[in-house]
């Protein structure tokens, strides 16, 4: 998109100035046709908030945070946001909200306290709707009893046959998924499997009444292994944030390990950037600090004992044998060992770091170093 300034010249327009454009196009013509006549019946701050969200896409694209903005399809995530142009409003206890433009609504959770907000997001899960908001609020001081969490870091490794693998110099634990988990996985197979043969829309085919109750009893299911997976993770990370002041993670490209077809919907049941995100959260906020290793960092080939790296190590390997000193070691369990050197390390030196987390402490320097160059890291001070 482009326009002509005073000199006669063509000046491309910035993504905030294509912003402001396509909101004129909307309210002056998008909104006046008779298809869209449904669009004035609704606030014009939902509209707006959501022109703010794309700019804000934009942005993060612009700055290389995050991939090129897709057009949101109706199968997403429904959710839209409205807010009070003059200003805060006050949310009371109870089970009563009263929501700008949209009026007051009972609730099935109470509101625990009295508090004010101007944004407010109302989503669907399902056939539950929900509402969220955000207030302004003190930091709290770090507690008395989490400065006596030991200094050492603690390596952790993600995986699939366990789901995390912690380790240090002085003792290793595991953490598994949830069976409930994979038991809700199963119905769901099951489920899917026996409405296989309704009409459920697509390639021309019309969507029948009972494909819309299966849609229906389909994001039911899926709403509820949402809903457990987020508690374990909330609970887990909790639980290790309490324990361990300073962590070394890998910073793994899920969307490349799901490429493999055999382990994809094994790794889609983890979790793992939102058990990444969240436990970087909780520890640095409680005053801790979290170590990313790069995502080619060999990490599962490195012996922990000598720092030889196995090239001929496959992932039907499940224990690593290292050629060099002999050391014999579950492979889980000596990737987190390695993890917790290399955070040693690097949390001094912050080299070959791809981020480093601790307070007052955000986006840490990332090298970007090539994949032959990782390849090469070995830990300071092993062959």
């Amino acid at each position: 998109m482009t326009k002509v300034n005073k000199l006669g010249q063509e000046v491309h327009f910035s993504y905030s100035q294509r912003i402001n454009e396509a909101k004129k196009v909307f309210t002056n013509y998008v909104k006046n046709q008779p298809e869209n006549a449904w669009t004035n019946s609704y606030s014009s701050r939902i509209y707006q908030s959501a022109f703010k969200h794309l700019g804000e896409a934009f942005k993060r694209y612009k700055e290389g945070t995050s991939k090129y903005p897709k057009l949101k399809r109706k199968k997403d995530r429904q959710s839209f946001t409205v807010y009070d142009g003059n200003g805060k409003v006050t949310i009371r206890a109870g089970k009563k909200i009263k929501i700008p433009t949209l009026g007051t609504f009972s609730l099935w959770e109470s509101v625990p306290y009295t508090t004010a907000s101007q944004t407010f997001t109302i989503s669907r899960t399902g056939e539950k709707w929900f509402f969220s908001f955000s207030m302004e609020a003190d930091k709290l001081p770090v507690h008395p009893l989490l400065d006596e969490r030991p200094q050492e870091f603690k390596g952790i490794d993600i995986g699939i046959k366990q789901f995390a693998t912690i380790a240090s110099s002085e003792e290793n634990s595991t953490i598994s998924l949830p069976e409930s988990i994979k038991f809700e996985q199963l119905k769901l197979a099951k489920f899917q499997w026996r409405n296989r043969q309704k009409q459920l829309g697509g390639k021309g085919q019309p969507l029948s009444k009972n494909g819309i109750k299966y849609y229906k009893k389909l994001a039911k299911y899926h709403g509820r292994i949402t809903n457990m997976r987020r508690d374990f993770i909330e609970k887990t990370t909790t639980e290790l944030a309490g324990e361990y002041k300073h962590v070394c993670l890998e910073n793994l490209n899920v969307k490349g390990m799901m490429q493999n077809g055999k382990l994809a919907a094994s790794i889609a049941r983890q979790g793992f950037y939102e058990f990444r995100q969240r436990l970087t959260t909780k520890i640095v906020a409680s005053g801790g600090s979290v170590v990313l290793a790069d995502q080619w960092f060999p990490s599962s080939k490195a012996c922990h004992n000598c720092g030889h790296i196995d090239k001929e190590l496959t992932l039907s390997n499940r224990t690593f044998n290292c050629p060099h000193c002999g050391a014999t070691i579950d492979r889980d369990l000596n990737a987190a060992l390695v993890l917790s050197q290399y955070g040693e390390v690097n949390q001094k030196t912050r080299v070959g770091c791809t981020r480093n987390y601790a307070c007052e402490l955000e986006g840490a320097d990332s090298p970007g170093r090539s994949r032959k160059q990782a390849a090469k890291w070995t830990l300071p001070g092993l062959s």
